[in-house]
């Protein structure tokens, strides 16, 4: 809106849509308000851009955390939605989790395998996502169809606008979710079939190439070919996400007086691979899994930007090690 005839930049004033709705995500509240202030601009290339960042994974979690009101009890003696399917599963591990009545209770939803799911089955905490990072990933498609798409439907389904929101999305192109670097986190080891699977893209260049099993850093020919200046590139990323991580752990020791750094978050514990056979029991004697050190920080607040930060260059940084170690630099 226009406050005076000289003002040349609007200000977006929103009133009851899903820009301010505290039931939303960040991901719908960012989408629209980009588009309400596009649409008067360059219209509405930045949707595309924003599908594509949902199904690629280029987002981080705190824009996938939605909260619902939870109650004491419902009509007919129903389960009640997801967020009241959650509290009650979070307080039968712990009583000391149990969520008052009327209180808002953050979840986020994650994806199975297969087509067919209940809802109320596939809703997690932030923190029980985040360290639990190698076993599950966002649910791309819902939160696309049902949350961004139907809050445009809502904007831009209208005369003079009259756009197909849905039938858009399912024209543009959805390109494929990066493979998660995360150690395992459950103590049995058993983890979604995804986790097994290799990657076919080069770590260097982005080309596809032929796959090395279930390893998910692969180089290409190419790139091997040049081995200074990729051993260079692959130093040179490691270096920089670690220095990007201390400089968020030395935020969080400012907060919670802890020593924090790259180190702190995450911790890695070597186990030897188990084994029924004998035979196989001596071939992997040397051969050990790396899994995750719960809890993942000293600090696990969910409102604060750091911890999905830290997770995220938690993240790279094994990735860069993985890196290093395919090109046999450590």
């Amino acid at each position: 809106m226009y406050e005076s005839p000289k003002q040349k930049v609007p200000i977006f004033e929103a009133k009851g849509i899903e820009t301010i709705r505290r039931d939303q995500c960040a991901i719908t509240q960012r989408v629209l308000r980009q588009a309400l202030i596009q649409v008067f601009n360059c219209g509405l290339s930045s949707a595309r851009q924003q599908w594509s960042l949902i199904h690629r994974g280029g987002l981080p979690v705190s824009d996938f955390v939605l909260t619902g009101r939870v109650r004491s009890r419902y009509r007919g003696g129903k389960s009640g939605p997801v967020q009241a399917c959650l509290a009650k599963r979070l307080a039968e591990v712990d009583p000391g989790k149990s969520i008052r009545h009327k209180e808002r209770l953050p979840y986020v939803i994650v994806a199975t395998p297969g087509r067919a799911f209940k809802l109320k089955d596939n809703v997690l905490t932030p923190l029980e996502l985040l360290e639990q990072w190698d076993s599950f990933s966002i649910h791309s498609e819902y939160y696309a169809v049902k949350h961004v798409n139907a809050a445009l439907q809502r904007c831009f389904g209208l005369a003079p606008f009259n756009v197909n929101i849905e039938a858009w999305y399912r024209a543009c192109p959805k390109p494929r979710r990066r493979i998660h670097h995360w150690p395992h986190s459950r103590s049995s080891g058993a983890s979604m079939i995804s986790t097994y699977f290799g990657s076919d893209i080069c770590a260097i260049c982005g080309d596809k190439t032929r796959a090395a099993g279930s390893s998910k850093v692969v180089i290409c020919l190419k790139c091997r070919n040049d081995g200074v200046s990729v051993a260079c590139t692959a130093i040179e990323k490691l270096k920089i996400t670690q220095q990007r991580a201390n400089e968020l752990g030395r935020t969080c020791s400012t907060c919670n007086g802890c020593v924090e750094n790259s180190v702190t978050f995450a911790q890695e514990e070597n186990r030897a691979r188990k084994s029924i056979s004998p035979i196989r029991a001596l071939a992997n004697s040397n051969r050990k899994i790396k899994r995750l050190v719960t809890p993942i920080a000293n600090c696990t607040c969910i409102d604060c930007p750091i911890t999905y930060e830290r997770h995220r260059m938690r993240e790279n940084e094994i990735e860069a090690l993985e890196l290093c170690d395919a090109l046999d630099i450590y």
